[in-house]
């Protein structure tokens, strides 16, 4: 699993995950589209966590495998989908009652940055 090179608007994370579903890369993009607008934003943390997390397909490299990380992309999109709805029904709030999906996002997003940047 891997963003793709030759069929990107952005990051070439729906290319890239078109290579390995049988979906076009154009309804993956319409469906983060549509969901980053229904979640009010949080699709787009999760398009950008992915941005950051897979890496650039290589021409010069035969692509391999890749039915690992396929297995936790639907697994974190789940979970997003999760968090969603638990901020919608109020499961996911402070003591104090204040929402806490986007200060959860974030932290998610910095640790996975930080891991990126120690990985390189």
């Amino acid at each position: 699993m891997v963003r793709s090179f030759t069929d990107r608007v952005f990051g070439g994370v729906c290319g890239g995950l078109a290579l390995v579903l049988p979906l076009n890369a154009w309804v993956l993009r319409f469906t983060f589209a549509i969901l980053s607008l229904i979640t009010g934003g949080v699709f787009a943390a999760f398009y950008l966590f992915l941005w950051w997390w897979l890496p650039q397909e290589s021409l010069a490299e035969r692509r391999r495998g890749g039915s690992g990380r396929l297995l936790l992309i639907i697994i974190l999109a789940l979970l997003t989908i999760l968090a969603w709805l638990a901020s919608l029904t109020g499961n996911l709030q402070s003591p104090t009652g204040q929402d806490l999906l986007w200060p959860l996002i974030i932290l998610l997003l910095s640790i996975a940055f930080f891991f990126k940047q120690v990985r390189a």
